[in-house]
């Protein structure tokens, strides 16, 4: 079992969706599911969003399994205000995870007693990205990505968008949080710092935060409440 290393280390794993095709195996993934999440993979429309939410949820179940003698099939999942799942299985270790998918990728992160978010996007211009920027982005970010073009530029955006998506997601807070208030500096994928605006009563040193290229057309970016 990998629950070992968590005391040291923030796991992440990825799949990619239309990568698995296999009858059999998806049959595997549909046993696994919950009552609650089969109903919800039954209410898709499209069947694209349908394979997205088995195959995210079936990686979930297998991931956790490697941290404890718990079957994939035998978690279970209490829900927050906001929707973020939490394990509540009696008598196991204290994991905290997060779920993110897009098109083409589905992803989670795993820690020990530490709060995480995890999200991923798909590289594309179809956002709109100065105007998404103007209403989540600081001011100083703003400038600083009207100043590149291209591929530059969307690479700005996408990277400050998910790691903002991911702190969100890691305080399991709404998405009426001002994002604005936040300011990352990315000197690589592995040196992320954040600044504060002082209203919010954070510390940045409670943070940690990493971006990730799981495929040339994916950016994901992971958030970590390191209290502890």
């Amino acid at each position: 079992m990998l629950q070992n290393q968590l005391q040291q280390e923030i796991h992440v794993w990825f799949a990619r969706p239309n990568h698995a095709s296999n009858p059999a195996r998806l049959d595997q993934y549909r046993d696994i599911l919950s009552a609650q999440e089969t109903t919800r993979y039954r209410r898709f429309h499209f069947s694209t969003d349908s394979h997205h939410y088995l195959i995210a949820h079936a990686l979930l179940r297998h991931a956790l399994s490697k941290y404890t003698d718990i079957a994939p099939t035998d978690w279970t999942f209490s829900y927050g205000k906001h929707g973020r799942p939490e394990i509540s299985n009696p008598n196991v270790p204290a994991l905290r995870f997060n779920l993110t998918h897009t098109a083409g990728l589905v992803g989670c992160v795993v820690t020990l007693d530490n709060n995480c978010g995890i999200d991923a996007e798909a590289i594309s211009d179809r956002h709109n990205p100065a105007g998404v920027a103007k209403r989540m982005f600081s001011v100083n970010e703003c400038l600083e990505m009207q100043q590149l073009k291209g591929a530059a530029q969307l690479d700005y955006f996408f990277t400050r968008w998910t790691l903002r998506e991911a702190y969100v997601k890691a305080r399991g807070i709404g998405i009426s949080f001002p994002t604005s208030k936040l300011q990352f500096r990315v000197d690589d994928e592995a040196r992320v710092e954040v600044m504060f605006e002082t209203g919010l009563h954070e510390n940045e040193h409670d943070w940690c935060f990493h971006l990730l290229r799981p495929t040339p057309e994916h950016i994901a970016a992971i958030a970590v409440h390191t209290r502890n």
